[in-house]
């Protein structure tokens, strides 16, 4: 047991933090077909895992979504060509994009970070069409969201809030229905009852 936490701490202090991203990220353009390349890595990380996200910074100035998506699928050796840019990603004007480089499957409690590059912008070029046929749409749910006040609320979630104070309300409102018939109910019976009475003693 203590032999393979051991080996486990060992391989994590072996992963090689001083990897990098080697490509340049100063001229990745809408639609383009981007070669990624990257310092070596251990066969022991393969298959590898190419993570990217984008930051979307709403113009409040205060509240921003994070996007993230894996853009391959297993990756091996020191490069991979990313096509279609920022796809699967959708682009976002003045979004900040960056690449994580990570083996895809890990038996480790914490996946080892190989490579990091650093935030990059990507330039569109009108309305390019994405390897799936469609034009820059979204297609990433976004990952999390902080303001000033509170986390930002997604319109699928407000859309389930809705729904479900309206069920409750609806559920009350049936409730209060039933409890008033009850009672008129009750009263009804109790005047019959009363007149009955009332009728056998005279």
């Amino acid at each position: 047991m203590m032999l393979g936490h051991l080996l486990a701490a060992l391989a994590f202090l072996a992963a090689p933090s001083w990897a990098a991203f080697t490509n340049a990220f100063d001229s990745i353009t809408t639609g383009s077909d981007t070669v990624l390349t990257w310092d070596p890595v251990s066969p022991q990380y393969y298959p590898l895992c190419i993570t990217a996200q984008v930051i979307d910074r709403n113009g409040d100035g205060i509240s921003a979504n994070a996007y993230r998506v894996n853009i391959t699928t297993g990756a091996s050796g020191t490069s991979y060509t990313w096509r279609g840019a920022p796809y699967p990603l959708r682009w976002i004007s003045g979004g900040l994009y960056q690449l994580e480089l990570r083996p895809i499957s890990w038996s480790g409690a914490d996946v080892p970070l190989l490579a990091k590059s650093p935030s990059f912008t990507i330039t569109d070029q009108g309305n390019v069409a994405q390897p799936d046929g469609s034009a820059g749409e979204p297609n990433s749910e976004p990952e999390k969201s902080k303001g000033g006040d509170g986390p930002a609320v997604s319109k699928p979630v407000a859309i389930g809030i809705g729904v479900a104070i309206g069920v409750v309300s609806i559920g009350g409102m049936l409730l209060t229905g039933w409890f008033l018939r009850k009672r008129h109910r009750k009263a009804v019976m109790e005047k019959n009852r009363v007149e009955r009475r009332n009728f056998v003693i005279s």
